[in-house]
């Protein structure tokens, strides 16, 4: 059987405006895996400059981001409590 080759030249700002909801976080995972982004990048920053009490909120959570295995079952539970009361 015969093989081809071929090259598509794809923009960018095409190819993103153009994915789904579901596309684009498959997408943001996949870059997340490569090591092109890192997970905590994906936490929004608001306009405006932050206050210091709300700079360091985001500091700790930042923080507790790395600790998933070092946290108990009960330390893991609190963090799902308080996500499901505020999302």
């Amino acid at each position: 059987m015969p093989e081809f080759e071929s090259y598509v030249d794809v923009d960018v700002d095409e190819f993103v405006s153009s994915c789904s909801k579901r596309e684009i976080k498959e997408l943001i995972d996949c870059l997340i895996e490569d090591g092109h982004l890192e997970k905590n990048e994906l936490i929004k920053q608001p306009e405006q400059k932050m206050g210091v009490l709300e700079e360091e909120f985001l500091t700790k959570l930042h923080s507790l981001s790395s600790k998933y295995y070092s946290m108990t079952q009960e330390e893991l539970d609190l963090v799902d409590n308080l996500y499901n009361k505020y999302r």
